[in-house]
C-alpha cells in the first residue's frame, strides 16, 4: 500500500467522523508531548500504589516485640508428693499399703484401684504424701522391696515429668543446701535427742520435729514422727545422709533425704537461722574424739556415742594415712 492510498484513506475515513481525528503520523513536538503524558500517568499511578500500601499498613495491627520465651509451668508440689504402687498382691489390702508406705511421712490419702465385678482391688494403688520428700524417699526405698507374697513396683505417675530437674530447682530457690528431711522418727524421742545423734556428722544449727496434732499428742505423742535438720556446711548433710539414711534409732529405721520444701510450712513459726561465715582456721581434728561422751543413758545417747566414737576412729585413721604419706614423701 502506497503512503498517498493510505493518506487517502485517511482523510475518507476523517470525513465520515463527528470528532476530531488525529493522523497516525505527528510531529516530533507531539510525540514528544505525548511520552510526557505517559510519564505522568506512570508517575500518578506509582504514587497511588505506595499510598495504599501505606493505608493498609496504618490499618494492619503492629507487630508486638517478640517477648523471650517463657519456662514451662512447674509441676505443682501436689503432684510430686503422689506415687504409684504396681503389683500388689490381692493380699494386701489399703491398710496394708499405708503402713508399708508410712515411715516415710505422714500420707494423706490412699487410693486402690477397685474391681467391683471381682470385688477386689486391680492390683496397683496410688500413695500421696503431704511433702514432695517423702514420695521420693518411698520411691528410692519401695521399689522393687517384697510386700507380702510379691516384689510392688514403685515410680512416679505418668503425668509427672521430670520430678528430680523440679526438686533441684525447689532447694536451690529455697536455699536448702544445708537442710536433711528426716522420717520414721520415734514418736518418744526429743529435738535433743535426735540432734545427738546428728552430731556426729558436723555441727547441727537447728532440729525441728513436726508438732504431734492433738489427738496424738493425746496419745502420748512428742511429734509427728518427721522433721528437719540444717547443717553447717552442705557438705556435712551430704555425708550425713549418706550414713544415716538407713540407721536403727531405738528400732525404727529412720529415712534421711534431702529437704525440698521449706521447714515451715510443716513446723509453724519457724525461724530460720542462717548458717555462719566459714571458718578460717582449720579445727584440730583430736577435738572429735574428746567430744565423745561418756554417759550414755538413753537410747539416743547411745547412739550418738557411738556414731561420735566411730566417726573419731574414722578421723584417727585419716589423719595416720596422711602423716604416712607426708613421712613416706620427705
Amino acid at each position: 500500500v502506497s503512503v498517498a492510498a493510505a493518506a487517502a484513506a485517511a482523510a475518507a475515513a476523517a470525513q465520515q467522523l463527528p470528532f476530531c481525528f488525529v493522523p497516525p503520523f505527528t510531529s516530533l513536538e507531539q510525540r514528544a508531548k505525548l511520552d510526557s503524558a505517559k510519564r505522568f500517568v506512570t508517575e500518578l499511578n506509582i504514587r497511588a500504589v505506595i499510598a495504599k500500601q501505606a493505608t493498609l499498613q496504618m490499618q494492619q495491627p503492629q507487630a508486638q516485640p517478640q517477648q523471650p520465651q517463657a519456662k514451662p509451668p512447674r509441676q505443682p508440689i501436689t503432684m510430686l508428693c503422689r506415687i504409684y504402687v504396681g503389683n500388689i498382691g490381692y493380699d494386701i489390702d489399703e491398710d496394708g499399703v499405708r503402713v508399708a508406705f508410712s515411715p516415710f511421712g505422714s500420707i494423706k490419702a490412699v487410693e486402690m484401684g477397685w474391681d467391683a465385678t471381682r470385688t477386689k482391688h486391680k492390683g496397683f494403688a496410688f500413695v500421696e504424701y503431704e511433702l514432695p520428700e517423702a514420695a521420693a524417699l518411698a520411691i528410692a526405698g519401695m521399689n522393687g522391696a517384697p510386700l507380702g507374697m510379691r516384689s510392688i513396683r514403685v515410680s512416679r505417675p505418668n503425668n509427672v515429668t521430670d520430678a528430680s530437674q523440679v526438686i533441684d530447682e525447689m532447694i536451690k530457690e529455697s536455699n536448702l543446701q544445708n537442710w536433711l528431711y528426716v522420717a520414721n522418727v520415734r514418736r518418744d524421742l526429743s529435738e535433743g535427742d535426735l540432734r545427738l545423734v546428728f552430731e556426729a556428722f558436723g555441727s547441727v544449727l537447728q532440729c525441728v520435729l513436726a508438732p504431734a496434732t492433738e489427738a496424738e499428742a493425746a496419745n502420748g505423742d512428742k511429734h509427728r514422727g518427721f522433721g528437719y535438720l540444717q547443717y553447717e556446711t552442705a557438705q556435712e548433710a551430704t555425708e550425713s545422709m549418706k550414713n544415716m539414711k538407713t540407721f536403727d534409732l531405738g528400732g525404727q529405721v529412720l529415712r534421711v533425704g534431702r529437704a525440698a520444701t521449706a521447714p515451715e510450712k510443716s513446723v509453724p513459726n519457724l525461724l530460720r537461722k542462717p548458717p555462719p561465715p566459714p571458718k578460717n582456721d582449720n579445727a584440730d581434728q583430736s577435738e572429735s574424739s574428746s567430744t565423745t561422751a561418756t554417759n550414755c543413758q538413753t537410747e539416743a545417747e547411745s547412739a550418738a556415742c557411738s556414731l561420735k566414737s566411730g566417726a573419731a576412729q574414722i578421723l584417727s585413721a585419716d589423719n595416720s594415712v596422711a602423716q604416712g604419706n607426708g613421712d613416706s614423701g620427705s
